[in-house]
């Protein structure tokens, strides 16, 4: 009989622990009401693999020119020009007219370029830090520089702050 009695006990200690908790009004005093959406904020990566993993093809381009490799077509550097530069992108492609070959050093692909017969004041630079995933690029107008880079990014590559001093006018 005891054996039956103390299993009861354990049985009812069981259904009364369980038991769910009574909902708490939330005008009770110091209670907060739940949040009505998610409170978490989503953060966007900075890092899309895919695209970094694209910039690595572009390292074939090192020691070539960029008119001889249509660099500047290939995706996702065109679409990503067109949406940094907007109405600036003509400026920018006549001023890539004349190039020296690409170059990569320290995982930044780095050309410049100006138009036919205008090299000193009309030109431009694109840098494009690769494992960042973000491109840069400066416009040199009659020797008025632009500087533009993806995500409002002001940490611009070496090369292009030295190719900017070229122009005394904005320094």
């Amino acid at each position: 009989m005891n054996k039956h009695l103390a299993a009861l006990y354990v049985v009812a200690a069981c259904i009364l622990g369980c038991k769910e908790q009574p909902v708490s009004n939330s005008k009770e005093k110091g209670a907060t009401p739940p949040p009505t959406t998610d409170t978490m904020m989503t953060v966007a990566d900075t890092i899309e693999p895919t695209q970094v993993a694209s910039w690595r093809a572009f390292e074939q381009f090192e020691g070539r020119y960029a008119a001889e490799t249509g660099m500047l077509e290939k995706e996702p550097l065109k679409s990503r020009i067109k949406a940094l530069l907007a109405t600036e992108c003509p400026a920018f492609a006549e001023r890539f007219d004349v190039t020296p070959p690409v170059g990569v050093e320290n995982d930044i692909l780095y050309n410049q370029g100006c138009r036919k017969h205008y090299c000193g004041g009309d030109e431009a630079a694109l840098a494009i830090d690769m494992p960042r995933d973000v491109i840069y690029i400066g416009i040199a107008v009659n020797g008025t520089v632009k500087m533009f880079s993806e995500r409002n990014d002001s940490a611009f590559p070496e090369k292009l702050l030295r190719w900017k001093l070229k122009f005394p006018s904005l320094n």
